[in-house]
């Protein structure tokens, strides 16, 4: 009988030893994925950032410039880079 509990008892110190390390384990990959998760929203917001840049690219590409309507164009230059400015402090948040 007493094999039997000392068996038992080695066997429930080796489950407790081992349920330590998988705790650690569990730990350490929970640590992993959080930071990967970060990483992942900050590589989202630089894709919207340069999605926003391609757009305003794009747009400025479809201002046609007359000599006539130079104060219009600057005028809008400006709204632009003001869009993008906003753009900027939303990710820097």
């Amino acid at each position: 009988m007493k094999t039997i509990i000392n068996s038992i008892e080695v066997k429930l110190g080796k489950l407790i030893v081992k349920l330590g390390q998988l705790q650690l384990e569990k730990s350490d990959l929970q640590e992993d994925n959080d930071a990967l998760n970060a990483k992942l929203q900050e590589q989202e917001k630089k894709i919207v950032a340069l999605q926003d840049k391609v757009k305003l690219m794009n747009i400025s590409k479809s201002v046609d410039i007359d000599k006539d309507d130079v104060r219009s164009t600057r005028l809008k230059i400006n709204e632009y880079v003001r869009e993008i400015d906003k753009c900027i402090a939303l990710l820097n948040k």
